[in-house]
């Protein structure tokens, strides 16, 4: 049990099929951001200031229609309780910050600027705040399931968890809970054994 990881540990090493996220996916992502920060500065010296985009209806049509979608996809799993939740929410709000990004700087005139800022200001990046509230909220939840899981016996196979052979540890159940819990059973149980006494 104590071998499980939920999360990828830091470093190059195996982890036997028991992580959910392999090891090597923190370093990869460190180095691909590492490249991007050059890119990015030279995107921003050598592009010119006006560029006529081709397919620009379908560009932004095609936008929102993932933007929908994705809103789509995290009301129904919210709606059912999955566990996909987290990370349609998560999409969700990047998309959202995303529009509002592209659509304040693609902004012609006073009139699209001042529009364009009150919409992202107003409608997208408050639904984008409460998307990755969601997103939080349920990351911790599964947090705070871990340790339960673990003192139950489930266990990690394949990427997927697995539930108990046996019968559950309710020793390792007992000490997990919270310890504002674990004064509560103990101040009723003194109480069970002090009307008990009287009775006798």
């Amino acid at each position: 049990m104590r071998g499980i990881q939920l999360r990828a540990r830091a470093g190059l090493r195996l982890g036997r099929g028991r992580w959910l996220v392999p090891p090597w996916i923190a370093p990869a992502f460190a180095v691909c951001a590492l490249l991007l920060l050059p890119w990015a500065a030279f995107l921003i010296f050598t592009l010119p200031r006006n560029y006529s985009a081709n397919h620009w209806r379908v560009a932004w049509g095609g936008f929102d229609l993932g933007l929908g979608t994705a809103m789509v996809a995290t009301a129904i799993a919210v709606v059912r309780r999955s566990p996909f939740a987290e990370v349609a929410a998560a999409v969700t709000g990047t998309l959202l910050v995303c529009d509002a990004w592209f659509d304040v700087l693609t902004a012609h005139t006073t009139g699209e600027m001042v529009q364009a800022s009150l919409e992202a200001l107003l409608i997208e990046l408050p639904l984008a705040a409460l998307c990755f509230w969601m997103a939080t909220n349920l990351a911790r939840a599964v947090e705070v399931a871990r340790p339960f899981l673990q003192a139950a016996g489930f266990r990690i196979e394949s990427n997927r968890l697995v539930p108990p052979d046996d019968q559950l540890d309710q020793t390792a159940l007992q000490e997990a809970r919270e310890p504002r819990q674990r004064e509560r059973d103990a101040e009723e149980r003194r109480e069970e054994r002090g009307v008990d006494r009287e009775r006798v």
